[in-house]
């Protein structure tokens, strides 16, 4: 069970990273303003959206001055702490779960998806339990910060280097020329040769 479920993980892995950026969608975007929501329910060891947004807008605002003007809303849905009990019986993780929503400047959606961080979720059983008794929350909270804004950036942007697969506009249809109609058509004459 234990080597399925790391299988299971690895492969999750390796397939995150065959996922387009979001940019090869919606062609290049010239991020202009990020904010950052707070679900009720959330409970954090840190106020952990205002740091959120400094991290992330220091990641991704202005990347791109030549692309599409636009905004990135994160709504925060879940922070969750690796428990123990949760550890040794089926794994647990540290996670923060987030929906984003990029948008044009006029507030029309180009791309909403949910974006989630986890962090310390390989390291499960007697070790993992261990290590949720001894972390310190507010540590936890800046590195689930940190590996959020540069995978979003990842996510938005692509690898470094990645240049955006821009949407082909569909060929405009040759012009057509009607025939002429009831125009004579003259036969074609032999030439004499003497």
């Amino acid at each position: 069970m234990s080597s399925l479920k790391y299988c299971v993980i690895a492969v999750v892995v390796l397939l995150a990273g065959c996922a387009k950026p979001i940019v090869d969608e919606t062609g290049p975007l010239n991020i202009q303003r990020v904010t950052v929501t707070t679900a009720p329910t959330v409970k954090s060891e840190t106020e952990i959206g205002p740091r959120l947004q400094a991290a992330v807008s220091q990641k991704i605002v202005g990347k791109d001055p030549a692309g599409k003007p636009s905004t990135v809303n994160i709504e925060i849905q879940r922070v969750a702490y690796k428990n123990a009990v949760m550890s040794v019986l089926v794994g647990s993780a540290n996670t923060l779960g987030t929906e984003i929503t990029i948008a044009d400047l006029a507030g029309n959606p180009l791309k909403t998806q949910a974006f989630n961080q986890v962090q310390d979720g390989a390291i499960n059983g007697i070790v993992g339990a261990a290590i949720s008794l001894m972390q310190e929350k507010a540590l936890v909270d800046q590195q689930l910060i940190d590996g959020y804004s540069v995978d979003l950036e990842r996510k938005i942007y692509g690898p470094p280097g990645h240049v955006p697969a821009v949407k082909a506009q569909p060929a405009a249809k040759p012009a057509t020329v009607p025939a002429p109609q009831g125009a004579p058509v003259a036969e074609p004459q032999a030439i004499p040769t003497s």
